[in-house]
């Protein structure tokens, strides 16, 4: 009973009860694949040794920081479903394993390809260095945003199917109505979010727009409200 008050005061996931409240090895292990993954997207070179190389590391911030976000986002899913179900029977190391694969595999795509877009941008204003540095073409980047869409639609899947196993064990785990609610509404927003990836990858690879094809993954903006204004549980009260 304390917990649920505290969750309903303090968490940021107030609509569900934390099964997960303690760290299992599992998150432990989880917890250091993406500390590495954070730290390949941004130290993806040298340390800077002059004023040139501070400079270029300064203007990477940008892109750093989208790509920063992006990983966030599988993060905190990932995060969410180990405190709202505490599960770790063979399906769910299966999933996770493959899941933890992947975000060591996308995590440089994802660096480049944000930093290929903030150079399409600043050779716009006359920095041409930064795209000569990258030796990146308007094909190689249709390419390199193709890699970077592929993983991110297969993480969004993983996620989703780590969802639904939970959603299957919702009787032991003994979700209400209103929890396994959340728990659909979650699957197709994480589901719809790698439709949109897969859209954007297949328009990079066989039409002109190439990387420009990535700002398609921007409709779960609209997707992900509507998602939930249609499947929206019914409130606590009732």
């Amino acid at each position: 009973m304390l917990r649920q008050e505290l969750s309903r005061s303090v968490d940021h996931d107030p609509d569900f009860e934390w099964r997960g409240t303690d760290v299992t090895r599992i998150e432990n292990l989880s917890d250091i694949v993406f500390a590495i993954a954070f730290g390949m997207l941004i130290m993806s070179g040298d340390a800077p040794r002059t004023f040139e190389g501070l400079n270029r590391f300064l203007l990477s911030l940008v892109p750093v920081t989208f790509a920063f976000i992006m990983m966030m986002q599988i993060w905190n899913a990932h995060f969410l479903f180990f405190r709202r179900y505490a599960l770790a029977d063979r399906g769910v190391v299966f999933l996770n394993a493959a899941l933890l694969l992947l975000v060591l595999v996308i995590a440089y795509p994802l660096r480049f390809i944000f930093d290929s877009l903030y150079g399409f941008i600043l050779y716009q204003f006359g920095y041409e260095d930064y795209v000569t540095d990258l030796r990146v073409n308007y094909r190689r980047a249709s390419i390199i945003m193709g890699y970077f869409t592929a993983g991110y639609a297969l993480a969004g899947l993983l996620i989703a199917a780590l969802y639904a196993h939970a959603l299957r064990k919702a009787e032991m785990l003994g979700l209400t109505d209103r929890e396994r609610q959340l728990t659909r509404v979650t699957i197709w927003i994480v589901g719809m979010g790698a439709a949109w990836a897969l859209l954007s990858c297949i328009l990079a690879l066989t039409t002109p727009l190439g990387a420009f094809a990535g700002f398609f993954m921007n409709a779960t903006a609209i997707t992900s409200p509507l998602i939930r204004r249609r499947m929206k549980p019914k409130s606590r009260a009732a």
